[in-house]
């Protein structure tokens, strides 16, 4: 008979043999500045000081445009005045902090920096707070209303949110990336491209395949023997071609599906190439959804990002399937559904065959996690919902007085 093997953490059951994690943690502490040689802001320890240095170097510029390695430097030295303030939740309890945050959006719209996104990614990789990341992207289409920010680069700011456990935040990034109407405008042509080139491909190797059978028939380059056979090699290459075509699409599908992990799936109704679109807007989710299953403990996630999240409303929708789109009050809707919870699953088994087949065990102790939590206890007001245990067992106790 095969074993279930359980561990059991603070309140739920876990599978031992799943090893997850939400993201990488790279270093801890105090942050490392590396600035180059001819750097023009080194040894700024005061806001005065660095908003003087900023203005003369790049905003009062009479002559040429600034570089990007300029800009880079120069919200660095914003970086390492952040760190020298305040850290972590009581970051804004220093109004300086929001003049540093409103001295990097001034240099970014400014008319002599150019502001494209590889500045973008070299911005976003010095670790930033997440709101002032939000404002920095806002501030990359404003200067580029029509370009789109690719899922790697989305990714950086998504991470540095999770890690804090900043998940109302995390949600403005992914509308702000994956979601944005300009990268989804992206994924539709490039949806488009990969249809037209398929049936192009498709149709120029069935014409040329025939075309050159009849003229290697006429010419004498193929035996006049091969043309009794021709039809059937035509069927053959038809049915090769089918067979990769289909394979593809399988490919495709379980890819996209599986972007919602254990904790998302689309609702019903929603078409496929609304899958494709929004495949990236439904791992950052995931991810969101993940990380907050993380700091419940409760194997579930909180009811208010399931409902912010899984929100429906049927009449977003062209008469044959759903649209996404946003309620009469405003409203994101995503067109995402909840998965069914695993660990009530697994739990409803063990009390229904009373506990034959299972076996519990103590839960590993992953050393990112323990990581994680101790980096989340320096914040005093932890993103941690009070306990629905007892919500969640609602289900046990029938069964019991049943």
């Amino acid at each position: 008979m095969s074993r279930w093997s359980l561990g059991l953490q603070s309140v739920g059951l876990k599978c031992l043999g799943r090893k997850k994690a939400c993201f990488s943690i790279h270093k801890l502490g105090g942050s490392v500045s590396f600035y180059s040689t001819d750097s023009k802001f080194h040894y700024v320890s005061d806001y005065k000081s660095l908003s003087s240095k900023i203005d003369a170097e790049i905003l009062s510029r009479t002559s040429g445009n600034v570089q990007p390695s300029e800009v880079v430097d120069a919200i660095r030295a914003c970086r390492d005045l952040y760190h020298s303030i305040n850290n972590y939740d009581k970051f804004w309890e220093d109004s300086t902090n929001i003049h540093i945050s409103e001295k990097i959006v001034e240099i970014l719209e400014s008319d002599k920096v150019t502001f494209d996104e590889e500045t973008l990614k070299e911005i976003l990789l010095l670790q930033l707070p997440t709101t002032t990341n939000i404002s920095i992207i806002e501030a990359f289409y404003k200067k580029n209303p029509k370009a789109y920010i690719h899922k790697e680069i989305g990714l950086i700011p998504l991470r540095s949110s999770l890690f804090n456990g900043d998940l109302q935040n995390a949600l403005k990034v992914t509308d702000l990336t994956c979601a944005h109407p300009n990268y989804i405008a992206y994924k539709n042509r490039e949806l488009r491209v990969g249809v037209v080139q398929l049936f192009t491909t498709t149709i120029g190797l069935g014409a040329f395949s025939n075309f050159a059978v009849s003229y290697g028939l006429q010419m004498e380059y193929i035996p006049a023997a091969w043309a009794s056979m021709s039809s059937v090699y035509v069927m053959l290459g038809a049915y090769i071609l089918n067979s990769s075509f289909f394979a593809a699409v399988v490919k495709f599908g379980r890819a996209v599906v599986r972007g919602g992990g254990d904790y998302l799936t689309w609702q019903k109704g929603t078409f496929y190439t609304h899958w494709w679109r929004h495949a990236d807007e439904m791992m950052m989710c995931s991810k969101i959804m993940e990380t907050d299953v993380a700091l419940n403990g409760t194997g579930s996630a909180s009811q208010g990002l399931i409902e912010e999240l899984c929100r429906t409303d049927e009449t977003l929708t062209n008469g044959r399937t759903l649209q996404p789109g946003y309620t009469r009050d405003g409203k994101k809707v995503r067109l995402l559904a909840p998965k069914d919870n695993l660990n009530e699953l697994m739990l409803q088994a063990y009390w229904m065959s009373g506990g034959e087949g299972f076996e519990w065990v103590e839960a590993d102790q992953d050393p990112a996690d323990i990581i994680w939590r101790d980096h989340l206890s320096k914040f005093d007001k932890p993103f941690i919902r009070e306990s629905d245990d007892k919500k969640n067992l609602k289900w046990a106790d029938e069964l019991i007085e049943n």
